[in-house]
């Protein structure tokens, strides 16, 4: 997927921050604003000026048509991830930055970099001083080595006369080389010492909103999940690839998993290794090969899954979506709801709605995927047509209740695709909008 609105909106944000706050491009800015070569664009800006200019940023993205499908706030970012959806949907990412910090220690404050920022006629950019020393002080800080696709820029900064005219006035260091012999303990210890000297009251209100927002944005992820559900036939998996390729294109971690988060086995391959049964059934390209199983053992089976299903989430998929990630499950607990067939739990469909309701955790959406079964017919013939009408009976059930959303897919996978990032991103702007209102 291309996107193809993508210059337009983005123009349009930078001509209107040129004409009403200071701010300046921090890396990757060659070609903006009509071509973004990055998975984001990050921006340096005073907090306060932020401040004062969000509240028309919200309405130009919103004048623009596009959807604000994630926004993340902390002590040192505001992140706006915003989408459009058309025949061509689009994303794009913005990071505004108010300085460079560490878990609360500002290292870098905007107004330094702000003072020496450079217009190159579209768009105003930091200098490579300040764009190399953005990334090297948080690193120098943490203890991490600088990323090699970034030795080109360091390797000018040595014996550069402006980046140490920087140094001596922040830190009281001479050099590079210096600052790079220089342990990260006594680092540290430099930077905090500066901070008390020179602007201890920020230092200490950045301090306690980096640990008011991380325990808020620890508690209250701001990634999503998206479960998909459907017949065989559906053209789930098509629908699934080009949503997971789009959305991966802004979200890097972006993980798919199918059916469950898997913390254990497959059952038989448990009941095999237990010695309770003989031999197992490979034969995976036959999902609805078993024969029928009693009342008991669907409620074995149950059990089975759904500790998965809570271990799986808190240990596993919860930890994704708290760091911004999206999850994607290729069929999810609703599977066991619609398809008995394929999971062998034979019980009242209804009887697992409000059993999930009460034990299983909740996906952000789960996408209820089906056609007409003739189109299903056509398409694939792995079950008759009454397996596919009793599908369809229980996701028009499951239909009915909140959090579930039925997509027809009769057309092409893209009218589909279309369909449900029309309802994901509909339903995380509702959601971002009001916590952009907190």
């Amino acid at each position: 997927m291309r996107n193809t609105q993508l210059p337009t909106i983005i123009a349009t944000i930078f001509s209107f921050l040129n004409e009403n706050v200071e701010y300046a491009v921090l890396r990757n800015y060659d070609g903006l604003p009509t071509k973004n070569k990055s998975r984001d664009i990050d921006i340096l800006i005073d907090r306060n000026s932020f401040s004062k200019i969000k509240k028309d940023l919200v309405k130009l993205i919103e004048k623009s048509n596009f959807k604000i499908i994630t926004y993340f706030n902390s002590d040192r970012i505001c992140t706006f991830v915003c989408g459009q959806y058309n025949s061509e949907p689009s994303i794009f990412q913005l990071d505004f930055f108010f300085h460079t910090s560490a878990f609360g220690t500002i290292l870098l404050p905007s107004e330094c970099a702000l003072k020496d920022r450079v217009y190159n006629g579209w768009i105003y950019h930091v200098t490579e001083e300040y764009m190399f020393l953005d990334k090297y002080l948080y690193l120098k800080y943490i203890g991490s080595a600088f990323p090699e696709k970034y030795s080109w820029l360091k390797s000018k900064m040595y014996n550069n006369v402006e980046l140490n005219r920087i140094l001596q006035e922040l830190f009281k260091i001479e050099s590079l080389d210096i600052l790079e012999a220089m342990p990260t303990s006594k680092f540290r210890h430099l930077v905090l010492r500066r901070n008390a000297q020179m602007f201890f009251k920020a230092d200490m209100i950045n301090h306690c909103r980096f640990y008011i927002l991380y325990i808020k944005n620890y508690i209250f992820g701001k990634g999503y999940s998206i479960g998909f559900t459907g017949p065989d036939g559906v053209g789930k998996t098509t629908v699934i690839n080009e949503i997971e390729a789009f959305l991966r294109t802004v979200y890097s971690n972006t993980q798919l998993y199918h059916f469950r988060p898997s913390m254990f086995g497959n059952l038989s391959d448990v009941a095999h290794s237990a010695g309770i049964k003989k031999t197992v059934d490979r034969n995976y390209s036959k999902p609805h090969r078993g024969n029928k199983t009693s009342k008991f053992s669907s409620f074995l089976r149950l059990l089975y899954y759904s500790i998965d299903y809570i271990l799986g989430y808190y240990s596993q998929i919860r930890l994704i979506i708290r760091k911004r990630g999206i999850i994607i499950f290729d069929r999810y607990y609703t599977d066991i709801i619609c398809d008995s067939r394929r999971t062998r739990i034979y019980l009242n469909h209804k009887l697992l709605h409000h059993f999930g309701r009460f034990f299983i955790p909740s996906l952000n959406y789960n996408i209820l995927l089906t056609a007409d079964s003739n189109t299903i017919l056509t398409r694939k013939h792995e079950l008759d047509r009454e397996g596919i009408e009793s599908i369809n009976r229980k996701i028009d059930y499951l239909a009915a209740q909140k959090g579930y959303y039925k997509v027809l897919n009769n057309g092409t996978p893209q009218e589909a695709v279309t369909k449900i990032l029309h309802i994901v991103f509909d339903q995380q702007h509702r959601k971002n909008l009001k916590r952009l209102k907190k």
